[in-house]
């Protein structure tokens, strides 16, 4: 039968059924909440519900609230040719009551027979895939609810889903009118945490109804529970001014399909939003050559090399991490992978100073190799990843926003830096590791992959690079399990590291996300040698990824730092490298599955990125920036939407690479999105977001609010910001990457223009 809308009578009034052509139903059985700022809220059906001549329906509701605030709902249902429907609502004050605000919203609750609770699979963008349960105890392991609210501007796709596995009744509630403004949040207002403010923040959310899901919309928004305060959970919400006239204006649209799998769900899910909400690809006011320029003259800036009376092992590296309004270095550490990635960086300046003719960029980039080469590995071919010349040791574990626990002199200093919420979550762990001696699997391998693409470049004459990345490569060997997997973290002498948990993982595939990163080491070892062995180890990881994170959309372990709760977490950068190695391990087996496996993994990847441009408060950094969201990409599940970060520029070609093998335009349009969005928030000549140089990107920006709860830091990177600001970090690693990928693009196509690659590569 074809889609339809129903009208049922309960006891709160006229309420519709949306019912698809394969007969699954979305009962809306809640119409109308509505709440005046501190009272309770009043639930109703509709008093009318009548069809016009144009097959649409208006449904009417009017109510009191509890403080003589008279509210009247209007909405409009469409029912397009696709079985979507569509819901335009508007609501007026007509009676002001004593309140300050005034919050609209919905209820829904999906009918699916045979469904179980434990069954579902959820996506809310940047925030939860699948069941956000990879410890495996069954409980959701960031908030710890699947009761979950989040507002429109944590939210990039401005959409949620529930699927049902069983029958793959699949549903969605999206906001298809793009938010056009906001205001700022006083601190006064963060600290009671439910007020009134002029907003066209909204929220969607979803919640567990007996064996159904609940998906429901509040405008402006509500946050039953949320990080955007505390590290506690506790929920905020916002209320319209109590004032006669219009209060709510905006356009939602439900879908109930029947998906293959969780994956497809979503990628549907994206590009009909990417249709609805008119994604476009961003134009910043800087070029993609112009922006690789102003990045690689401020690497430069920040080189470094010791004297041998200085330090006699003569370290060099480029000691990018500091704050983009004093240009001043924070500590004197020398980061091999992660936040500092010397040899990406080393990487980046050997193709420029090629390309350039200009030697001293080469010959810079050889002694940072060479000082890895020749002190940062040991002769089994694990690698350090920290080195402080200043005390000529090696540190280990605390990098990223984490970085001031390296030079925090005890843990009253580590809470000046990074305040209370972040210093009395960590401290516990902090403690544990700094009797742990070893480094992450990432690090290593983000410090010997440049090595080797480097030794490629240069005309394979440095042989020592070669010897070294055998070295890891026959660490890798040594290391991996029979079923093709790694670790996450190693010690010196090559033993896994399990312990504590809340650092390397507490089930078996968070302890293994390790095994995302090696492949693309192995792919270019098999290369350069033609070694049958890294063939080998490259294809079983390769298959373990899929079956352990792929197939049941498990995506883990990308990150090596953290603000609280554990360490191991979903995030997109995870996806990024796990993309990237399903691809290398197609490059050398030509395997079908694998690369069905990377095209999967872009799907996901691409549901992390922002199709719309959030509206940011009249005089924030990111309003006077001109700063557009469009294509940035969410850093990971706990923060979501609220911080996005750039480690997406290293991975565009990675991207484009398995969109032309897949034959899919839809994501080559994402790399593209990606590789021009991620231009904005790059200081130049004549936009510097008041930085002290061209060329500074933080490593990420608040498009909401996150551990917002007033604080007092030194180093604000990871908390006491609000949206609109950046997060005052700039780190070695966002130029490096972004330097790599406009390279790696170059690399594989020739040229870094789109339109060009769309016509040579899809030829119509």
């Amino acid at each position: 039968m074809p889609a339809r809308l129903d009208v049922a009578r309960t006891d709160l009034g006229l309420v519709i059924d949306l019912v698809s052509d394969d007969g699954d139903t979305l009962h809306i059985h809640e119409p109308i909440i509505a709440e005046a700022l501190g009272s309770s809220p009043t639930t109703r059906g509709y008093d009318a519900v009548d069809q016009r001549p144009d097959g649409s329906w208006t449904a009417t509701g009017a109510l009191t609230l509890d403080d003589g605030t008279r509210v009247v709902v209007e909405d409009t249902y469409r029912l397009d040719d696709a079985g979507r429907f569509q819901l335009h609502r508007t609501s007026d004050v007509t009676t002001q009551g004593s309140s300050d605000g005034v919050r609209i919203a919905f209820g829904t609750v999906t009918s699916v027979e045979d469904a179980k609770t434990d069954d579902w699979q959820f996506f809310i963008p940047g925030t939860m895939y699948n069941r956000n349960d990879s410890d495996g105890d069954g409980r959701e392991d960031y908030l710890g609810t699947y009761v979950q609210d989040h507002r429109d501007d944590k939210n990039g796709l401005l959409a949620v889903l529930a699927r049902a596995p069983r029958t793959g009744a699949t549903f969605t509630v999206a906001r298809t009118s793009v938010p056009s403004f906001d205001t700022a949040v006083s601190p006064e207002q963060l600290e009671t945490r439910y007020f009134a403010q002029s907003t066209d923040i909204g929220s969607l959310g979803l919640a567990p109804a007996d064996a159904q899901v609940a998906l429901r919309g509040s405008f402006p928004f509500s946050e039953e529970y949320s990080f955007c305060l505390d590290t506690d959970g506790r929920g905020w919400a916002a209320y319209a001014p109590n004032a006669v006239g219009r209060v709510v204006d905006v356009d939602y649209e439900f879908r109930i399909t029947r998906t293959p799998d969780l994956t497809e769900a979503i990628w549907e899910l994206f590009l009909r939003q990417g249709d609805v909400l008119g994604t476009t690809r961003p134009n910043p006011d800087v070029t993609l050559e112009e922006s690789l320029e102003y990045r690689q003259l401020l690497t430069q800036l920040y080189y470094r090399k010791w004297e041998r009376e200085e330090n006699e092992k003569e370290p060099a590296g480029y000691l990018v991490h500091f704050s983009p309004r004093t240009g001043e270095t924070l500590g004197s550490l020398i980061e091999f992978g992660f936040s500092g990635d010397q040899t990406l960086l080393a990487y980046a300046q050997t193709i420029w100073g090629q390309k350039n003719n200009t030697p001293l960029y080469v010959q810079r980039a050889k002694t940072v190799f060479d000082f890895f080469v020749d002190h940062c590995q040991l002769p089994n071919g694990f690698s350090h990843g920290i080195f402080d010349p200043i005390n000529d040791t090696f540190t280990h574990w605390f990098t990223g926003i984490l970085m001031p626990f390296q030079y925090a002199e005890d843990e009253e200093d580590v809470r000046r830096y990074v305040g209370r919420q972040i210093a009395g979550a960590l401290m516990p762990v902090a403690r544990e590791l700094r009797d742990v001696e070893g480094n992450y699997l990432r690090t290593m391998c983000e410090s010997v992959y440049p090595l080797l693409l480097a030794y490629e470049a240069t005309g394979s004459t440095e042989q020592k690079w070669l010897q070294a990345g055998t070295r890891f490569g026959d660490f890798l060997l040594n290391a991996q399990h029979d079923d093709g997997s790694w670790y996450r973290a190693y010690t010196p002498a090559g033993e896994g590291l399990t312990s504590p948990t809340a650092w390397f993982g507490a089930s078996y595939e968070e302890q293994k996300s390790g095994t995302i990163f090696p492949v693309p080491v192995l792919t270019t070892l098999y290369r350069i040698t033609g070694e049958e062995k890294y063939r080998h180890a490259a294809a079983k990881a390769a298959d373990f990824i899929i079956e352990t994170f792929v197939d049941p959309v498990l995506y883990v372990g990308g990150l090596n730092d953290t603000t609280h709760i554990k360490s191991v977490k979903s995030d997109s950068v995870g996806v990024m490298f796990l993309m990237r190695s399903l691809l290398k391990a197609y490059e050398i087996t030509q395997d079908v599955r694998h690369l069905a496996g990377a095209v999967k993994a872009a799907k996901i990847l691409a549901s992390w990125v922002y199709l719309w441009d959030v509206p940011f408060p009249e005089g924030t950094l990111l309003d006077q920036a001109r700063f557009r969201s469009t294509g940035w990409a969410v850093c990971d599940v706990i923060a979501s939407g609220t911080y996005l970060d750039n480690e997406f520029l290293e991975f565009t070609g990675d991207l484009a690479n398995v969109a032309v093998l897949a034959g899919s335009r839809e994501l080559l349009d994402v790399a593209e999105l990606v590789q021009y969005g991620m231009q904005y928030a790059t200081s130049t000549p004549t936009n510097d977001h008041g930085y002290v140089a061209p060329g500074i990107q933080c490593e990420g920006v608040l498009t909401s609010y996150w551990l917002s709860a007033p604080d007092t830091t030194e180093f604000s990177g990871a908390v006491n910001k609000v949206k609109g600001d950046d997060n005052d970090t700039c780190n070695a690693l966002t130029n490096g990457q972004a330097a790599y990928g406009i390279y790696d693009l170059e690399r594989s196509f020739g040229t870094l223009d789109f339109d060009v690659i769309r016509r040579e590569r899809f030829p119509s």
